[in-house]
């Protein structure tokens, strides 16, 4: 009994320390999102198969295939994702593995992202609290005017800033883009905030 016990125990140990460990699951990311110019696609495969990846928009139209059914391997791969010809809005990426698997992300592009790294003054004047549920304060002076933005550029609100509370019960939950402007009608900051409900 010992010897079989010993047999069963060397032939585990010699299965374990000849396995190698890698990855178990294949996976797909999209950084930054939303983005401005561009993205970089990371996927990952777990073992070698037939893949396609594309740009998908909201139509469902294919806008840009990046692989198309070619064979890789197992590995990490980075492709990069050129924003200069979409317009403003959501898409897909969408990573078919075999006949069997696909993973899909929503990916947003809005051009206006790239004015909030230019911004200087964003600091100075910051909006809180971000995330929030149903208003958002902010500072009252030097400010005139405030307009909410979506993803697509479609203005959501604009009011004269009258107060430090901006009440947003009238706007559904998602993610915005507040403009802030000076008494002499001068785009002051530029920042993004998600109402979540």
């Amino acid at each position: 009994m010992k010897g079989i016990i010993r047999l069963i125990f060397c032939t585990l140990l010699t299965f374990v320390s000849k396995t190698s460990f890698s990855q178990t699951s294949d996976s797909l990311s999209v950084f930054p999102n939303p983005f401005s110019t561009s993205a970089n696609i990371h996927f990952e495969l777990a073992q070698s198969d037939t893949i396609t990846l594309r740009l998908i928009d909201n139509l469902g139209q294919t806008i840009n295939i990046f692989y198309d059914l070619a064979v890789l391997p197992i590995g990490s791969y980075d492709i990069n994702l050129n924003g200069d010809g979409l317009v403003n809005g959501i898409y897909f990426v969408s990573l078919d593995i075999g006949t069997t698997k696909n993973i899909t992300k929503k990916v947003a592009k809005n051009s206006s992202i790239s004015l909030l790294k230019e911004s200087k003054d964003s600091e100075y004047f910051h909006i809180y609290p971000n995330p929030t549920n149903e208003q958002l304060n902010i500072p009252l002076i030097g400010i005139n005017k405030v307009i909410i933005k979506d993803f697509n550029g479609n203005i959501i609100k604009s009011i004269k800033a009258v107060s430090n509370n901006i009440f947003l019960q009238d706007i559904p939950s998602g993610t915005y883009f507040i403009y802030l402007f000076s008494n002499n009608n001068e785009l002051i900051s530029i920042q993004n905030f998600i109402l979540s409900r």
